[in-house]
């Protein structure tokens, strides 16, 4: 099934990842646990998860009682933390092909492309790890 919106592979594991591991409350959850939840690679998994830890919203252990948690109270981590830790700063562009086409002509989609971006920005702004809990 097609979507309209898309969010890469690796936001989406670290979103659903956070969840898991918010869950847990304190407990370091292993990459492998949850690669089995999702259903997904561990190695990838593992370097999505690297990457929050070195942004600084997990913190990591390594070892056969490692694993991750999170540095703060998932409380305190929104949705746009997670993604800009993956993907980089949020670019909130208007046309879709990522050109001033539409500065110069009306844009065939109108404002829906930048109502979509911004709902979007906004969701991921205002909803925290815990909201999702």
């Amino acid at each position: 099934m097609s979507s309209i919106l898309k969010i890469t592979e690796a936001s989406s594991l670290a979103f659903h990842a956070a969840v898991i591991i918010a869950r847990e409350n304190e407990k370091m959850v292993s990459a492998k646990e949850i690669s089995k939840i999702l259903n997904v690679s561990c190695d990838h998994l593992s370097k999505v998860l690297q990457r929050l830890a070195k942004m600084g919203i997990m913190k990591s252990l390594r070892g056969p009682d490692g694993g991750f948690k999170f540095a703060k109270n998932p409380s305190e981590v929104n949705l746009m933390e997670i993604y800009e830790a993956i993907e980089g700063r949020f670019n909130y562009q208007s046309c879709l092909l990522g050109k001033d086409v539409c500065k110069s002509e009306k844009c065939v989609l109108g404002k829906l492309s930048e109502k979509i971006n911004k709902e979007v920005f906004d969701y991921f702004t205002n909803t925290t790890v815990a909201d999702l809990l």
